[in-house]
């Protein structure tokens, strides 16, 4: 149109026809309303929305609907709306009965009339819904989402982006990143391998990059993204999702790496491998396998593997191996197994399980050739079982004949059988006068002359040194293996030529009759053993029948001894801790080590059943050592994970026998060295009889442990017979007075006056054995520094210990003296 065009008025039928065009058009619900309330014209969304207009008989226009048919609200409407279009918010009966938010805007007309328009706001309301639910899904959702520029910016990002790349929040993200492609991905060339595919498909999809974060480091993330076209249809933004996968990718990383590394072992080994199914049947097998017994693995992959190498002869083992492997135990035997040819190979097996998510899902079997072995211990066989100087059965040769007879004992009642051990009463005479050959000589005749005092069926066995033994079978009486001992030492009363010097020797001999009673070789030869010393001790050319008291003395202390032995090695042994305690206030003090054993067929023993033991054997030693280490890491433990047990301390019982070794200092040394624990922190506590030796190395050993700076305390005072004297030149820190004298029979006088002596003495002092609310009265009223015993707790493992220490210093320290009953009734809570 040009400027200099005027527009001519529509007449009044064409600006009719154009408003009802204009109002029939409008996507709202509009009507045309006359001043009596009657609706003229109303379009097919207000018919819609609030129903169909009622006709009337007479022709006139339908009055409005019920939901507009307050006629105050309508008097409002065209009073307030006569002169000036009026906007209102009303909640609005729609056709199905429901009602609705409506904003009605009244416009007036000429005559009268008004022009209703009706916008529904549901819909926005719901579109606000909608949007609040994006904006809180987007917000907090776990997975990064993120909206970008096809040229390398943010637009927008949520707060678990932000916080997988490092930054407070999206918006120093977004303030960061100018150019993704230069600055979020570790490769370069990444960005235009994601926008390639993009461009492609329209969307990316599980596309993993390594990525920085904002500190320099890296990830690896996934994304999923999709491109948003603008109004061209070129991509206007980026829209899509991230998560971290930088656990998932490095296990994945693990998994191919030890499936590389198997992979290699699998076909490297020099061993033959196969892998069967829990069906029995070949998955796999290895070169190794094929080398072994000459199968190439494609011949073999499905077959039964008992069909493959088994021999028949071996299918019940072999079936047994599965069904232990099977169950979860794995297997390791020496077996045959076939060669293809049809050949036997010895070979040492492993059967272990394969287990895939938590399930047993096949097993591999390893194989080993050890025929080279089997043919070398075949060679030894002979040397193995005989002594080399004389030819006679060794003690393994002879042990084995010996447990069958036991076993031919116990099925025959008519079976008996005896076994000899035998001395030679000089020999180490021989051996230090005349040199070891000669010594040999005399072995190897003594060894021809008592196989002369034997039957063909009897056994005569060399054990070691000069010592022979005999092992006579179905013999009658007891009179005949004493008429044999008898002619033993017959034989060995005789001169020997040896070098041409005649020698006589002489025999102790030890003889365990009524042999079927015991139930293993072990027990009998060392039985007649301890007969055999029994009768080299009442003098030379003795024999001594062991009898059942003799048994159960020395058999209990060896076997006690054997036993200590055994469970120094396995670990049977353990530590228990008595705390000891302060007597004023209860205030925990540390704990005294005590060396617990629990048998596992006799259930626990006595420490006065097994210390004598041990003491007398030398095991004192390695035991005594064994409770240090194990009592200073224990408080090293403690001190570590509770700071209030900076001051406690740890004592250990220590005999005579260690204080008189001269590396019993290197001992207490390397024990403070492992551990870490402060010299100070341990008190070794010793029996007045070992501290009181005039010995020099004693007293060496106590002052230089002083210099190292472990503190020394003199147990059960009172008991032995000491100078007072001497006492007070011992480098001692501290007297524990015997539990003996704080029973209520003892004489309160004695314990008055041993304090009194410590307290001249400089010494701390320390009672055991108190067990009741009385005696621990008697001690503070005698200012006794600390005690220990029932009352307060019995020994205790080390993590009831740990309780007790969590407990007791964790509160609040000292107490008052109506605490204290609580105060005890909390240290056996804890134990009990």
């Amino acid at each position: 149109m040009s400027p200099t065009t005027r527009t001519e008025p529509l007449d009044s039928e064409t600006a009719a026809a154009a408003f009802g065009l204009l109002l029939d058009g409008a996507p709202d619900p509009a009507a045309l309303v006359g001043p009596d309330a009657r609706v003229e014209r109303a379009n097919a969304a207000f018919a819609q929305a609030f129903g169909p207009l009622a006709a009337t008989p007479g022709g006139d226009p339908a009055l409005l609907p019920a939901a507009l048919s307050d006629r105050r609200g309508l008097e409002r409407l065209l009073r307030d709306a006569a002169t000036a279009p009026l906007r209102l918010r009303l909640s609005l009966r729609q056709a199905r009965g429901l009602p609705a938010p409506f904003e009605v805007t009244a416009v007036p007309q000429p005559g009268g009339r008004l022009l209703l328009l009706a916008r529904d706001l549901s819909a926005v309301a719901a579109l606000e819904r909608s949007e609040r639910r994006y904006r809180n899904v987007f917000d907090n959702a776990v997975e990064g989402i993120f909206v970008t520029t096809p040229d390398g910016r943010y637009v927008d990002a949520n707060p678990a982006l932000a916080r997988m790349y490092g930054f407070d929040s999206p918006a120093t993200l977004k303030a960061h990143f100018d150019d993704i492609a230069s600055q979020l991905y570790v490769r370069p060339g990444r960005r235009d391998e994601y926008m390639a595919l993009m461009t492609e498909h329209g969307e990316v999809l599980a596309f993993e990059s390594e990525v920085y974060r904002k500190d320099g480091s890296s990830i690896w993330i996934s994304e999923n993204s999709r491109a948003l076209p603008g109004p061209d249809g070129r991509p206007e933004f980026y829209e899509g999702t991230v998560m971290d996968v930088t656990e998932r990718k490095r296990a994945k990383e693990e998994l191919e790496a030890q499936r590389a590394y198997f992979h290699q072992l699998f076909e490297s080994s020099p061993q033959a491998i196969v892998l069967i199914g829990v069906d029995g049947r070949i998955v796999n097998v290895n070169s190794g396998f094929e080398a072994l017994f000459g199968h190439e693995a494609h011949t073999v992959r499905g077959r039964l593997n008992r069909e493959v190498v088994v021999p028949g002869e071996r299918i019940h083992e072999a079936e047994s191996f599965n069904r232990t492997v099977l169950a979860g135990q794995p297997i390791q035997a020496e077996t045959m197994r076939r060669h293809r040819l049809g050949r036997l190979i010895p070979v040492a097996v492993i059967g272990y399980p394969v287990r895939v998510a938590g399930r047993i899902a096949g097993v591999f079997y390893i194989y080993t050739d050890i025929t080279q072995r089997k043919e070398f211990e075949e060679q030894l066989a002979h040397q193995a079982f005989h002594d080399a100087l004389t030819g006679l059965p060794n003690r393994l040769l002879f042990n084995e004949r010996v447990e069958r007879a036991v076993e031919r004992a116990a099925r025959r009642e008519d079976y008996r059988f005896a076994v000899l051990m035998i001395d030679l009463d000089r020999f180490k005479t021989v051996n230090d006068s005349l040199g070891h050959q000669a010594g040999d000589k005399l072995l190897m005749a003594a060894a021809r002359r008592l196989e002369s005092c034997v039957r063909s069926v009897d056994s005569v066995a060399r054990l070691g040194g000069d010592e022979f033994a005999l092992l006579l079978e179905e013999y009658e009486h007891p009179h005949d293996v004493t008429r044999v001992a008898r002619r033993i030492h017959e034989a060995m009363e005789k001169p020997f030529a040896i070098d041409g010097t005649g020698v006589v020797c002489g025999a102790s001999i030890g003889i365990v009759l009524r042999a079927e009673s015991y139930r293993g070789a072990e027990d009998i030869l060392r039985d007649a053993d301890i007969a055999m010393y029994r009768a080299k001790s009442q003098g030379t050319a003795q024999y001594k029948v062991f009898n059942r008291k003799m048994h159960e003395q020395a058999t209990e202390f060896m076997q006690l001894e054997l036993e200590l032995r055994q469970a120094l090695d396995r670990d049977e042994l353990a530590v228990h801790y008595q705390p000891i305690v302060a007597v004023g206030d209860q205030r925990l003090k540390g704990f005294e080590a005590l060396v617990r054993w629990e048998h596992p067929r006799r259930g626990r023993i006595s420490p006065d059943r097994f210390i004598p033991v041990a003491e007398e054997t030398g095991l004192i030693a390695p035991l005594g050592q064994w409770v240090l280490l194990q009592a200073c890491a224990q408080m090293r433990r403690w001190r570590d994970l509770h700071p209030e047990a900076a001051g406690l301390s740890m004592s250990v019982n220590i005999s005579s026998r260690q204080i008189m070794r001269r590396d019993f200092l290197d001992g207490v040394q390397e024990a403070l060295d492992r551990t870490g624990l402060p010299p100070g922190a341990l008190k070794l506590e010793l029996t007045e009889s070992s501290l009181l030796k005039d010995s020099k190395v004693c007293m060496e050993t106590l002052h230089a442990l002083r210099d190292l700076g472990v503190r020394l305390v003199v147990d059960d005072f009172g008991t032995g017979y000491s100078s007072l004297n001497y006492l007070q030149r011992l480098p001692i820190d501290t007297l524990k007075i015997d539990r003996s004298f704080i029973s209520g029979e003892a004489n309160p006088e004695i314990v008055r006056t041993i304090i009194a002596l410590a307290r001249n003495l400089n010494l701390n002092v320390v009672a055991e054995g108190v067990e009741r609310e009385d005696q621990l009265e008697r001690l503070a009223c005698e200012n006794c520094d600390e005690a220990q015993g029932f009352l307060f707790s019995k020994p205790v493992d080390g993590f009831n210990a740990g309780r007790l220490i969590a407990r007791l210093l964790g509160d609040g320290g000292p107490c008052r003296e109506d605490q204290r009953p609580e105060r005890m009734r909390s240290m056996r809570a804890v134990v009990e």
